[in-house]
């Protein structure tokens, strides 16, 4: 190994902690074996004997998906590649690389996920002797006796799936995705998180499954699909419903899409668009998101970045946010340019993002969809909330013909300010009144561990309430979540 590289790898052991190293020594056991694994005390023994094994070549493509698996994506920096670089590279392996194996990582990922009260109830249902128990300190510790015993091998997991099933339903079905996929010879990527296809670039649910099987992915099932009121779910009582895994940090991506200076007569400038942004920046970087805004897009540059954002490895995060604010159309929103953006293509493409199946996708529309003002009728019991009509303009011009229609795909959330047809309204002082709104429920709504629905619920019921410019306005909420969605902020 030239010398450059020998110190690249001692400074790279410089920035890992024990429970990292841990992690490397356990996705490496199937390369160095387990016995000599037990005399590595620390990053650079690890990254020698790898060398001695001929896995730190040239190109170090083995230490960068180690690196890649473990999420530090920070070092990678320092084997001049990126996280996108590494996803790229590891889809389009060749079945002769010697990486590490799908089995590996599963198990790695099962690892990386369970909490410390989960890992509690796993030791005590594997059931291993109290000599062994004791010994075993963390998850690593566990797996491998298992793998001793032989109760675990790559093409033995169902007593693994089986213990997580009565601790860890979520973690339970990483493996049976697994065990499903290598019965049915089908390919995973590089996370194996999800089958990879190669046969079409966006393949089906249903082919990406591998076979009908596929419980995970749910080709099978009914997709519970909501209105802004609240849940629909079919033959599911509510205790049923199961929630979404949201403990990573960072959460996920969030991106704001800001349209404020538009360069046609056509659309006018959005005054107080920058407190909308500055409100959702705020929440979502709170709720542990990763904010990005850009400003003003034209619509070609719109979906030019929503392209980028979901051909992004989302591997180490549990949801992606996209927030959009312009004028817009019916089931369309505007560039600055005065380009007309179909709604459908900006949720579309993270649908077959493979590193997000499974996981909650969230769209939120501050927009007219139309033409037409709302007209509401005085309740008996109380008053209208009236504000300042001097303060409000519309976001919308133009209807068109098409509608927006429900993603067909599972797990996808669009928050919408106005109903199809309708004008929605934002103040030119204090920002737009959806968006406020939304972000107030979320700020009062998460710390309290209430579900998105609950949350959407009362966004419903404020915005309502109002009177903007004489006219009413009523968000709208149209969801195929398929299970209970909470954003905790601890």
């Amino acid at each position: 190994m030239e010398e450059n590289n020998l110190q690249l790898l001692y400074d790279i052991d410089d920035r890992l902690d024990s429970v990292e190293v841990a992690s490397l020594k356990f996705l490496c056991s199937d390369v160095l074996g387990r016995k000599p694994l037990e005399k590595v005390n620390d990053g650079r023994d690890l990254f020698m004997r790898l060398n001695e094994k001929g896995q730190m070549e040239d190109d170090m493509m083995f230490l960068k998906e180690l690196l890649y698996t473990i999420k530090r994506y920070d070092l990678l920096k320092m084997v001049k590649t990126t996280e996108q670089e590494v996803c790229r590279s590891l889809q389009m392996r060749s079945d002769s690389y010697g990486g590490l194996s799908t089995y590996r990582k599963m198990l790695f990922d099962i690892a990386d996920n369970m909490t410390s009260e989960k890992l509690n109830s796993f030791k005590f249902l594997v059931n291993l002797p109290r000599g062994k128990l004791e010994a075993s300190a963390t998850i690593f510790d566990v797996l491998t006796e298992m793998e001793k015993q032989q109760r675990l091998t790559k093409d033995n997991v169902e007593d693994l799936e089986r213990i997580l099933n009565e601790c860890d339903k979520d973690l339970a079905r990483k493996v049976e995705k697994y065990r499903l996929i290598k019965a049915g010879g089908g390919r995973w990527d590089e996370q194996g998180n999800s089958p990879h296809s190669e046969s079409m670039d966006h393949p089906s649910i249903a082919e990406m499954c591998g076979g009908e099987n596929y419980q995970d992915i749910s080709c099978n099932r009914g997709l519970s699909v909501v209105s802004d009121a609240g849940s629909v779910i079919n033959d599911v009582t509510k205790e049923d419903v199961e929630s979404y895994t949201m403990v990573s940090r960072p959460r996920g991506r969030c991106l704001i899409i800001n349209n404020y200076k538009f360069t046609t007569n056509e659309y006018g400038t959005r005054e107080g668009t920058v407190k909308d942004a500055e409100k959702l920046r705020g929440v979502f970087k709170w709720l542990h998101f990763l904010v990005d805004e850009q400003r003003d897009l034209s619509g070609r540059d719109m979906k030019a970045v929503v392209h980028e954002y979901a051909t992004m490895d989302h591997s180490a995060y549990d949801a992606i946010v996209v927030c959009v604010l312009s004028h817009g159309l019916e089931g369309e929103v505007v560039g600055v340019d005065g380009e007309k953006v179909s709604i459908k293509d900006l949720y579309k493409p993270f649908t077959r993002c493979l590193t997000l199946i499974g996981k909650p996708k969230l769209f939120f529309i501050q927009a007219c969809q139309g033409t037409k003002y709302q007209t509401g009728h005085l309740l008996e019991d109380g008053p209208n909330q009236q504000m300042d009509q001097q303060l409000f303009e519309e976001d919308a011009h133009n209807p068109l013909v098409r509608k927006l229609s429900v993603a067909a795909e599972a797990d996808v959330l669009i928050g919408m300010s106005t109903v199809e047809e309708f004008k929605s309204f934002r103040n030119t002082m204090t920002g737009s009144i959806y968006i406020q709104a939304l972000c107030s429920a979320l700020e009062s709504g998460c710390p309290k561990n209430e579900d998105l629905l609950t949350i959407f619920t009362r966004v419903n019921n404020q915005v309502s309430k109002g009177l903007y410019n004489s006219h009413k306005q009523m968000p709208q909420l149209k969801s195929t979540l398929t299970k209970k969605l909470v954003l905790t902020v601890d």
